[in-house]
């Protein structure tokens, strides 16, 4: 078995420096204007304190896996969910702690580049992004699948584009996250054990029909109370969660297999070619077709 890189205590990330020694191993790089774009693997860590040489948000690309981290002198545990994100500002090290080697998209911006958008935007110097984990926000979504996009198809649309997507990404998390306190939690969610039963199930059943009722059997809630709970942890919906996973599982099965898009289709719990072609093109943002002929 590897062994885990040895991280040092207060280690701080270069996400833009593709030779610089560190446990985050990128496969896939994209750079323009500042803002540059990569997806990897990281090493387990067992409690080293962290941190990020740049602002850098990441997104989870592979399975949920257990998570701690100490925040405001106490001690949070709770898995990270598939597109879940983790904004790490800059220079600000945190005691964390993962056994998994989960792979990850990451989107760090340069000094500079964050620079200028401050002056754009008005936000103060003083007013810093914070620490977040678990983060799902919907224009944080929509943008991380563009850049997602541009990823697997080697920075098809050119490099203006990739900048000026880090530009709508920088600066919607200065206008929403910088001196700004966390959101209050909405009700109350599923705990750790729950949340971690129902994912491995969602995960072990991509290609069956899934109801709220079979979800709501596997936490042992009521399916009206799941549901909330649900979404309150995972930041989605039930339904929005497991659509999300079948596109995830459709795109690692066009790119990495000689499966037709039929084959795919079927073998996701989809009856018809149409209604699995336009959910993909819905979240993904090209059609099937278009993703195996053009991915890498």
């Amino acid at each position: 078995m590897k062994a885990a890189h040895p991280w040092r205590p207060g280690e701080l990330v270069d996400f833009t420096d593709a030779d610089a020694p560190s446990g985050y191993a990128a496969a896939f790089r994209l750079a323009a204007g500042g803002v540059h774009l990569s997806r990897g693997r990281l090493a387990a860590n067992d409690g080293v304190e962290l941190g990020a040489a740049q602002l850098t948000i990441a997104v989870v690309e592979s399975g949920a896996f257990d998570f701690e981290w100490r925040a405001g002198g106490g001690l949070t545990s709770a898995p990270l969910l598939p597109n879940s994100a983790l904004i790490a500002p800059p220079g600000r090290p945190c005691c964390c702690r993962w056994a998994a080697r989960p792979t990850i998209l990451a989107v760090a911006f340069e000094g500079g580049f964050i620079g200028k958008r401050r002056t754009e935007t008005g936000v103060r110097g003083h007013h810093e992004i914070a620490f977040r984990c678990g983060l799902r926000d919907p224009e944080i979504d929509a943008i991380i699948a563009k850049l997602r996009l541009e990823l697997e198809f080697g920075g098809w649309s050119g490099p203006l584009y990739l900048e000026s997507l880090g530009v709508f990404l920088a600066v919607h998390l200065l206008r929403n996250y910088a001196g700004a306190k966390p959101p209050r939690t909405r009700g109350t969610g599923l705990d750790a054990r729950r949340l971690r039963d129902v994912v491995e199930y969602i995960e072990a059943h991509l290609g069956e029909e899934v109801t709220l009722d079979d979800l709501a059997g596997v936490s042992g809630l009521s399916a009206h109370h799941f549901a909330s709970a649900f979404r309150t942890s995972a930041g989605v919906a039930p339904h929005r969660y497991l659509l999300e996973r079948r596109m995830a599982r459709a795109c690692d099965l066009l790119a990495k297999s000689q499966a037709t898009v039929t084959t795919v289709a079927h073998a996701l719990g989809f009856s018809s070619h149409g209604h699995f072609s336009e959910t993909f093109r819905r979240f993904v943002g090209v059609t099937p077709s278009e993703y195996k002929s053009q991915s890498r």
